[in-house]
């Protein structure tokens, strides 16, 4: 109840507004009686207070004095009973009480105090009981919503039915609108702007309340303020209220839900992968959880993040950890988008820092499958050099015509990224088809023909560099390089050329090998590559 309410009542007709007209929405909760000097001082909030004026009636000051109390104690009004120990407001009272928007009503003198304060609290306490009853309405409504398992529009339309507004929920989480009337004002509006568009500020002429609990925001609840309601603000605010705890119930079951389904879609992705999967049948089964199929073979792409492992290790506090952490993820979600563009059914599976792609190319995408995945890798790389410091390698396996077999496209693309880092190929999109000698290379390590060619060829000169600080290694594998020419290597090393013709007879006393010899020469190129990826290998 306000006092403009109040002054509307047809029995107290006869009282008059004098003073503090902008402040007539001050709501009243109760009426009190003040006739004492100290009466102020019992004052709780939200009182219209009602007075005689006995106490104060000679002594001007004293009434203005009461005006600036009761306003401070957040009173809802003041109403004097003019005519019979006070005959005038002094005109300093009501410029105190227009200045502080305090209401002050005459009372006529043929009015009681009980006329005035039985009608008052008659009206209070039945608003208090239909709001009582109106909210455990809203109460039972909203609970059977919560216990029932609606949908987001199905509480929407519940809270419309109750206010009598139309509603529309902005969820921040699954990046979607919910109606409550597809045909309101509010949700054509909405309808007609992008969800990256949207901001609260762009609605400003609607009631927008954030849904939240105290560790997380969850959306926006717009409810339309250009129609009417039934319910006075208390008990709309009740119903929104309500409503959004049923909202954040639902957002967080969908959350949960969708974590579940995330990590047993990940733990088949994974079995698929590393040929945990006993039949057919069961890749096929366990893929219709989730609404996939495989029918046709397809191909592994994986994208890794380079070097991004030694920060970790260097980062020993929790913060910088986190800040890594962050980075892989939005890395992960670039890619992803990125990757969806192009393969819209492409299966991802994400592994630390690495991010796996099982793609899935329809018959005529296949012949060029390899120049979209160049198109992509391009695009990932762009976006990640315009936000962050990181490089990414990409690893591509072959086709498989069963997807059964799509084990064997992971180990290539994973084979690709590492053989790339061991030959300082970062940054770029690796093909595993096309990493010619490498990919027998790789086939062979920890064999113990590779370890018969390490000793034989490698290991003399590691054990020599070690002990005398020397580089004929590095010097052996320039020369590879450069053809097995001297001079081009010492121009290469920047070292004079007896230096490396010095090294060179060196190196060929150590292997007791003439290298002048074609074939000897191709066995220790071989042992190199076999070096270096193996190198890889126990990193």
């Amino acid at each position: 109840m306000t006092i403009e309410e109040l002054l509307e009542l047809p029995s107290l007709s006869g009282m008059e507004l004098l003073a503090g007209k902008t402040g007539i929405k001050r709501r009243i909760s109760t009426v009190t009686v003040v006739d004492t000097p100290d009466g102020a001082t019992w004052i709780k909030g939200s009182e219209f207070v009602i007075t005689t004026a006995f106490a104060i009636k000679d002594d001007n000051k004293l009434i203005t004095e009461l005006i600036y109390q009761l306003h401070k104690g957040n009173a809802a009004g003041l109403g004097i009973k003019t005519g019979r120990f006070m005959k005038d407001i002094p005109s300093e009272a009501i410029k105190a009480a227009d200045l502080l928007s305090f209401p002050i009503i005459s009372i006529p003198e043929k009015y009681a105090f009980c006329d005035i304060i039985n009608p008052a609290l008659s009206l209070i306490v039945n608003r208090q009981s239909s709001q009582l009853m109106q909210s455990a309405t809203i109460h039972r409504e909203f609970l059977e919503l919560a216990v029932n398992d609606n949908s987001v529009p199905e509480i929407l339309h519940t809270l419309q039915s109750l206010v009598g507004r139309s509603a529309v929920f902005v969820d921040i989480h699954f990046r979607q609108f919910y109606y409550s009337d597809y045909n309101s004002h509010l949700s054509r509006q909405m309808q007609n702007i992008g969800f990256d568009e949207f901001s609260p500020e762009l609605f400003p002429q609607y009631i927008c309340h954030t849904v939240a609990n105290r560790t997380e925001k969850f959306g926006y609840l717009l409810i339309d303020g250009n129609k009417g309601t039934g319910f006075d603000s208390d008990v709309a605010q009740t119903a929104v209220e309500y409503a959004s705890i049923v909202l954040i119930l639902r957002i967080q079951t969908r959350i949960s839900n969708r974590h579940i389904e995330e990590k047993y879609r990940d733990v088949f992705l994974e079995d698929l992968l590393i040929n945990n999967v006993k039949t057919e049948n069961e890749i096929h089964n366990r893929a219709s959880l989730y609404g996939w199929s495989f029918r046709s073979g397809g191909l592994v792409a994986a994208i890794d993040i380079n070097n991004i492992k030694k920060y970790y290790i260097k980062g020993l506090d929790p913060e910088t950890n986190e800040r890594l952490e962050e980075t892989i993820q939005n890395i992960f979600s670039i890619s992803i988008e990125s990757m969806l563009q192009v393969y819209p059914k492409a299966k991802y599976y994400k592994q630390s820092d690495l991010i796996v792609f099982i793609i899935s190319p329809e018959k005529y995408e296949q012949n060029k499958v390899y120049a979209q995945l160049e198109m992509v890798f391009n695009n990932i790389r762009g976006r990640i050099a315009d936000k962050m410091a990181f490089t990414i390698t990409m690893g591509v396996g072959e086709y498989v015509e069963n997807i059964k077999d799509i084990h064997r496209s992971y180990a290539q693309a994973r084979t690709s990224v590492n053989l790339g880092y061991q030959l300082e190929k970062f940054d770029c999109i690796l093909f595993y088809n096309r990493m010619g000698i490498y990919r027998l290379l790789a086939a062979t390590v920890g064999t113990e023909e590779s370890e018969e060619f390490n000793r034989r060829y490698i290991k003399p000169l590691l054990d020599y560099d070690a002990k005398y600080h020397t580089s004929l290694l590095p010097t052996l594998e320039t020369l590879t390089k450069c053809g097995w020419n001297l001079k081009n290597a010492s121009a290469a090393l920047f070292i004079h050329y007896n230096s490396v013709k010095y090294r060179f007879a060196k190196i060929c006393e150590l292997l007791d090998a003439d290298l002048r010899d074609h074939e000897l020469r191709l066995a220790v190129e071989m042992a190199l590559k076999l070096h270096m990826v193996n190198n890889h290998r126990h990193m």
